[in-house]
């Protein structure tokens, strides 16, 4: 028999139409800058709150510089964030130790992975790109781009960058486009800029076929003859074709494309915000270009994950759910990067049809995309690579000596973790 106090109760329930939800908290770590945290907390974590007024969100922004060490600093106190932004280069790494929260149950449960651009949530996955589990959920991503000078390529009659740009292409093009503008023997104006980072690089060595590591992750492997093919040629673009400045050039100086004086640069997409400042020439931007092996174009997700140690799980899984699947565009991602969500990427909001640039490139792009080698420990072996490569690209050692140093730098950081 249902008693007269229980009675009262469901009615009192049934009056106010939910339960009273017990109070939560979850702190929420990220890198973002003090403009950035205020976007953060005005366009995600309020409105979340309005929605969950029992969820308190306590949000603490770190410099960048300062974000990972903090952060294990937390977890070695025994009291890490319930969420934290996640770099792709240390994705991999904080879940093979434990650190993060397998997402994957959560996202089979909730959301449906059509509704999302699946290439750049490969850089989320352990422990395989392919396979794995997620372990942070994308909200927003970038690839490495084309961007080029409309002018420079207007005076020059050159025909615009296309989807099906080589590498041989863009040197033809770039060496119609490189000149002396006032006789003195010197370049004034360059076919193209780039720096030998990942932006360029991995992507190179991709696109004639090679591979960086192994597909187990344990050996390095750029020094194949398609990699090694790949790394050449971009020396070549330097030294023997002379259509790129190298670094004694560039040091210093900055963005030769942004400053004007090189008519093609391979950069980020998340710089559309400093070139749209440019006033000086028009341009727009093109898919990067391919090679005997095919065209790779590089993305990376900005993501947030879950502590592992949580004890809010299900509570700090509806605000990555909430981030991940936002009806509008946020400021701290806005224009300049592509969002993870299609319906939103695919707004009228997002596409911008009437500014520069086409962004149906970075739509395009997506049959190509690959985060490729974010891991593992990829901060300490992509910089001791790149210390390595230098040489080469300074055009004091010849490209093979320049791998092998390359090649026994990398092996060492992969074999000491």
């Amino acid at each position: 028999m249902v008693s007269l106090l229980m009675i009262v109760a469901l009615l009192a329930l049934s009056a106010t139409g939910f339960a009273q939800e017990e109070k939560v908290v979850l702190k929420y770590m990220t890198w973002v800058n003090a403009l950035g945290a205020e976007w953060i907390q005005e366009d995600f974590i309020e409105p979340f709150q309005e929605l969950y007024p029992h969820i308190e969100i306590q949000h603490e922004n770190v410099p960048f510089a300062e974000y990972w060490r903090k952060l294990m600093t937390t977890y070695a106190a025994g009291d890490p964030p319930d969420l934290m932004h996640m770099s792709i280069g240390y994705i991999y790494d904080y879940a093979d130790r434990g650190i993060l929260l397998n997402l994957e149950p959560y996202f089979n449960r909730d959301l449906d992975l059509e509704d999302y651009f699946e290439e750049p949530m490969k850089a989320v996955r352990y422990p395989d790109m392919e396979t794995g589990d997620l372990y942070a959920m994308p909200y927003s991503f970038v690839m490495s781009i084309l961007h080029y000078n409309k002018d420079m390529f207007d005076a020059a009659g050159v025909a615009y960058p296309t989807d099906d740009w080589t590498w041989d292409d863009l040197l033809e093009a770039a060496k119609a486009l490189t000149k002396d503008l006032d006789g003195d023997g010197k370049i004034d104006q360059w076919g193209l800029f780039f720096k030998p980072d990942y932006y360029t690089l991995d992507a190179a060595i991709y696109a004639y076929g090679g591979r960086v590591l192994s597909e187990d992750l344990t050996t390095a492997v750029f020094d194949s003859p398609e990699a090694e093919e790949a790394i050449q040629f971009l020396v070549d673009l330097m030294w023997k074709h002379e259509v790129s400045p190298s670094p004694q050039v560039y040091h210093g100086i900055g963005n030769l494309f942004q400053l004007g004086t090189a008519a093609m640069t391979i950069g980020n997409m998340a710089d559309l915000d400093v070139y749209r400042a440019i006033e000086d020439f028009s341009w727009d931007v093109a898919l990067v270009p391919g090679g005997p092996g095919g065209k790779i174009v590089r993305m990376w997700p900005d993501s947030i994950a879950i502590a592992s140690t949580s004890k809010h799980p299900e509570e700090a899984w509806e605000y990555v759910k909430f981030m991940a699947s936002p009806s509008k565009l946020d400021r701290y991602s806005g224009e300049r990067k592509m969002p993870i969500l299609k319906a939103l990427a695919n707004t009228d909001e997002w596409m911008e049809y009437d500014k520069v640039p086409d962004k149906s490139v970075y739509v395009r792009a997506m049959e190509f995309g690959h985060p490729l080698d974010f891991r593992p420990n990829w901060g300490e072996w992509s910089a001791a690579r790149e210390a390595a490569l230098e040489p080469a690209f300074l055009g004091q050692m010849p490209v093979r000596e320049a791998i092998k140093d390359a090649i026994q730098a990398v092996q060492e950081v992969l074999d000491d973790n």
